[in-house]
């Protein structure tokens, strides 16, 4: 039997949110899709430029996706859950946009096209795996145009600091892997830590260990910042990269 990759386990919570009536990950209304803070700050970073085509990676339902349809860019999306791109199609439609929704693996997949623009709707976090995230940043260079850019989105914390230590079903190591407890249907290699069963759920670096990852695999960095929740627990990493 082949086993499931971790992040495959998105479908099962595309399909759990969409049960509960959900439209997106973060659980806005329709009519709030266009108004999540990332797209201001993503706003910020196109910086007026103009952009032609676009491939929002880990697009889920399309929120990233349709604001960047609103700013007359043409845009495509990938999600490894039939579900959200379902969703997506179905929002689209009702919207009266034209999105291309996609269902892959932002790991393995090939467009044949190229993009002046590719953004990360928070996905990188969601690859644990070095290898993962390696095929990720190839794939990006891939569809990537010669003078093209992409937005990076993703969570950090400090050097050393467990960022879910109140959350007793999470063991954080210190490679900054976030490893998660889960019911026994999930299909997906374990490992035992501590006499638990955990599956790889998130990859969480230290600012400067996330800097190098970018750069290793041979992006340039052209300007970035740090965002702090408002109860100073959660950090995100936001960088503009060539």
């Amino acid at each position: 039997m082949v086993m499931k990759k971790y992040y495959e386990l998105h479908e099962e919570f595309w399909q759990g949110l969409i049960e509960k009536g959900h439209v997106s990950w973060d659980k806005e209304s329709e009519k709030d899709l266009l108004l999540r803070e990332r797209n201001s700050i993503l706003l910020k970073y196109l910086n007026g430029r103009k952009f032609y085509n676009a491939l929002d990676l880990g697009c889920g339902s399309g929120s990233q996706s349709f604001y960047l349809s609103s700013l007359g860019i043409n845009c495509t999306g990938i999600d490894i859950s039939q579900t959200a791109i379902n969703e997506g199609k179905r929002l689209a439609n009702k919207l009266d946009m034209h999105i291309e929704f996609v269902c892959g693996d932002a790991c393995d997949f090939n467009l044949d096209k190229k993009f002046d623009l590719i953004t990360d709707s928070c996905l990188l976090h969601c690859l644990v795996l070095e290898k993962d995230r390696s095929k990720f940043f190839d794939r990006i260079k891939a569809h990537l145009t010669k003078d093209g850019k992409t937005f990076i989105y993703t969570m950090i914390t400090d050097e050393g600091v467990n960022p879910f230590d109140e959350l007793d079903y999470f063991h954080f190591d210190k490679d900054g892997i976030l490893w998660s407890e889960g019911p026994d249907r999930f299909d997906v290699d374990w490992t035992i830590i501590n006499n638990k069963k955990y599956f790889p759920h998130r990859r969480v670096y230290s600012l400067e260990k996330q800097k190098e990852e970018i750069i290793t695999n041979g992006f340039k960095i052209l300007s970035d910042e740090v965002l702090i929740s408002d109860d100073c627990r959660n950090k995100t990493y936001v960088a503009w990269i060539e």
